[in-house]
């Protein structure tokens, strides 16, 4: 913890166009190689069905009609994709693109990233733009409204010295870390609820332990959200605990911007 404390509050000189609430984002890592990328992939795709916290494709829960499905193992790489039909809202899984002018690239299933995205998709409307890893999503600009196309401003807010509260439907970003395979692509979750008076957001998301919710009907978990002198930070820990050894870093979380919600410090 001592570590990830110092890095969270590290002062970055990235220079930041999006609108930022708070300071001390580390810089973007050095993406991957296209070699790293693909002998990933490769050993992803064999570790979907050893060792599974639960079979792959078993449902884990559901947050507003957005479904949760394990992915087996934090590792595992399942080469099909996920599409929504902008008519039915039906979504489909494809191989391969299916050159369908009415579906909707969501994600490689059963990802973080792609079930962010269709809750985005489902519940809002919106999505993001192509990351190779969920750690990259805090320092995208631009989302798109899904039926007309239109680029629109991101927001964020940087963990440990955030003036505003995360909200429901937020995005909430963690840093990866490169000498951990659980952790070297970061993750991402969709915040559905938030208490600050007992201390807690309740995330929805997929590939963070594969385990079943902990309430199904609404969300997988529920971590840490301290106030301090004004300052908004979020600990991967269950509240009431003092300690995770399996959890993650959390950078920030991010979400459309609105006209006089964000503030720079």
């Amino acid at each position: 913890m001592k570590l990830s404390l110092l890095i969270l509050f590290s002062t970055s000189l990235l220079a930041q166009s999006i609108a930022t609430d708070g300071y001390g984002l580390i810089d973007k890592p050095e993406p991957f190689t296209t070699e790293q990328n693909q002998s990933m992939f490769e050993q992803g795709k064999q570790m979907c069905s050893n060792n599974c916290v639960n079979d792959f494709g078993t449902a884990l829960g559901e947050s507003q009609g957005v479904k949760a499905y394990s992915n087996c193992q934090s590792q595992c790489i399942y080469p099909e994709f996920s599409f929504l039909n902008l008519a039915t809202n039906e979504v489909t899984i494809h191989a391969e693109n299916p050159k369908d002018k009415n579906l909707y690239y969501i994600g490689l299933v059963y990802q973080c990233v792609e079930y962010a995205r269709r809750w985005w998709m489902i519940n809002n409307g919106i999505t993001f733009g192509s990351i190779d890893s969920a750690h990259e999503i805090i320092y995208l600009e631009e989302g798109k409204n899904i039926r007309t196309n239109e680029n629109f401003p991101l927001a964020r807010s940087i963990n440990g010295t955030a003036r505003i509260a995360p909200k429901k439907g937020d995005l909430l970003v963690y840093y990866p870390d490169r000498n951990n395979p659980l952790w070297r692509h970061g993750h991402v979750a969709v915040v559905v609820d938030i208490d600050e008076q007992q201390g807690w957001i309740a995330l929805a998301e997929e590939n963070y332990n594969n385990k079943l919710w902990q309430n199904p009907e609404s969300y997988s978990r529920k971590i840490s959200l301290f106030k301090t002198n004004g300052y908004y930070q979020i600990l991967d820990i269950e509240p009431g605990m003092s300690e995770n050894t399996s959890g993650g870093l959390i950078s920030g979380w991010i979400y459309p911007q609105t006209t006089g919600k964000t503030t720079k410090n």
